[in-house]
């Protein structure tokens, strides 16, 4: 094995905790499998789900609802569905709808979550219900024995899903919260399925304990208004239901308002990476988009350290379109830097906790790898510490 490959192995695992990754990538290790297979495929899988011929229909044993899962022709998008055909109506004393299902994948995709696996209308002999895509391999937080604990790597992705998923099971009042409804894929991804309770109209909060937000779900929620969530859920939800979304996001908003005043912004709204939907002005490199962001607080406290991905460099006599940035970094000491295609550079600095990351990297000059570090504060260039590497 070559040497810098063992070098940098080693390095995957010293360094500061990992407590934060930017949003969009995936906080996994490369071996790690993800169940999210329809983010960005969602259409197609929509249109597959609607009309895949189907092998076959199997009762699922757990649930309350009795759902099957029905098994699809190899060779598609997906090979198997949840299927719950729940007319509307009140059963063992909760008012249950496969509708309710769909509206949550809706939602979801209006809010631009992930986490609710494609769900949509589907007939089967004679019964109409809702279709949900079977997200593998997972399994629940019940099967896992509670609310598993993720190594230091993931913890900040970990804890920014947990806290959005509180999110939006208060926004759509979900009447069935429990552990076996919460699913983890080996690349440390949260799913949320089983919403055939949800969308009752009453403002009830499912998570009393709610002490955190994700303050980009938290803005996108406040956008939402009847025009546009009839406008994506009318065909699931009545006025009544839609308007109750409205009535749970402004209590939502109450309690926050009381959070911030009682702690302090910065200790209830967490900020995650860089927010999916923000606006890149034309010409900007990723370099100051990424700079830009840092100067907005707070990132997951009490740190947060994110991942980038790129090619080493020697700052010294680099003569590339970030030549300013690299001569700004030679200026302030610094050696090597990490060009991300050519989107922007990054100026690297050895961790105070450990230099050995930083010290290593001298010998990955020209590798593709990734790095972990912060944002470094009060400085005039993109810059970050180093606190661990690995080579993909």
């Amino acid at each position: 094995m070559p040497a810098t490959r063992q070098m940098a192995r080693r390095m995957m695992f010293v360094g500061v905790v990992v407590l934060g990754w930017p949003a969009g990538t995936v906080a996994q290790d490369p071996e790690a499998v993800s169940a999210k297979t329809w983010v960005g495929r969602e259409a197609e899988i929509e249109a597959y789900l609607k009309t895949a011929d189907i092998l076959g229909l199997e009762d699922i044993p757990v649930g309350v609802t009795n759902p099957q899962s029905a098994t699809l022709a190899p060779g598609g998008p997906v090979d198997k569905f949840a299927w719950k055909p729940l007319a509307p109506g009140i059963r063992r004393g909760f008012y249950e709808s496969y509708k309710a299902e769909i509206a949550a994948y809706e939602l979801d995709k209006l809010l631009g979550l992930g986490m609710v696996p494609v769900t949509v209308e589907r007939r089967i002999r004679g019964e109409v219900g809702a279709a949900v895509m079977w997200a593998s391999p997972t399994q629940s937080f019940k099967e896992l024995g509670g609310t598993p604990s993720p190594p230091n790597r993931q913890i900040g992705y970990w804890t920014i899903q947990l806290i959005r998923a509180k999110m939006f099971d208060n926004l759509i009042n979900n009447g069935d919260p429990n552990e076996g409804n919460w699913l983890k894929d080996p690349a440390w991804n949260v799913m949320l399925i089983d919403h055939s309770r949800s969308f009752t109209p009453d403002d009830d909060m499912t998570h009393a304990d709610m002490t955190r937000i994700d303050r980009y779900l938290w803005e996108r929620m406040q956008r939402l208004d009847e025009p546009t969530l009839t406008g994506a859920l009318g065909e699931w939800l009545n006025g009544r239901e839609i308007q109750a979304i409205l009535t749970r996001r402004d209590r939502m908003g109450e309690i926050i308002d009381e959070l911030v005043g009682s702690n302090g912004e910065a200790s209830v709204l967490l900020r995650y990476g860089i927010p999916p939907d923000a606006a890149t002005p034309a010409g900007a490199d990723l370099a100051s988009r990424l700079w830009q962001n840092a100067s907005e607080a707070p990132f997951i406290l009490p740190s947060s350290e994110l991942t980038w991905r790129g090619t080493v460099v020697t700052l010294d006599g680099y003569r590339g379109a970030h030549a300013q940035i690299a001569a700004a970094g030679v200026r302030a000491g610094y050696t090597v830097g990490l060009l991300a295609g050519d989107e922007g550079l990054l100026c690297l600095t050895a961790s105070a906790g450990d230099p050995a990351p930083y010290a290593g990297l001298q010998a990955l000059v020209g590798r593709t790898i990734e790095v972990f570090g912060m944002l470094a504060d009060g400085t005039d260039m993109p810059l970050i510490e180093v606190t661990a590497t690995y080579l993909p």
